[in-house]
């Protein structure tokens, strides 16, 4: 399996988002709030040998209508993030603690223009 979709599966623990509003790169425009949309910002193996550890920073964002909504949402992400097996890859992640609240252009959070709150998590893994 590849590194993505093992992402994917680990966010999917997340409390209050569905599955189908777990995006890798951009969230889906057509799904509904809360989302989560995550990219890896970097990759780089970090032991050698038959089985190196490899280790990636992971960038989330999570999203919603509200700022307060977008932050709860980011405290689940945090949550979520257990030392796991997922779709055959190893993971052990190391949170950062530095979720930073982005708010919209307007006044109000909506469709086009969201509340995101960002948190960046070090991801170790074997694949």
């Amino acid at each position: 399996m590849s590194l993505p979709q093992a992402l994917r599966t680990l966010l999917s623990a997340t409390t209050g988002v569905t599955l189908p509003n777990i995006n890798y790169g951009k969230r889906n425009q057509f799904g509904s709030f809360p989302a989560i949309a995550f990219e890896i910002e970097d990759n780089e193996t970090i032991t050698v040998g038959s089985s190196p550890i490899k280790k990636c920073t992971l960038r989330i964002s999570s999203v919603d209508e509200t700022g307060q909504g977008a932050q709860a949402i980011a405290e689940n992400v945090e949550a979520a993030l257990v030392d796991g097996t997922y779709n055959g890859i190893m993971l052990c992640p190391v949170i950062n603690k530095n979720s930073v609240l982005q708010a919209p252009d307007t006044s109000l959070g909506e469709e086009t223009n969201p509340f995101i709150c960002v948190t960046t998590s070090e991801i170790y893994y074997k694949d």
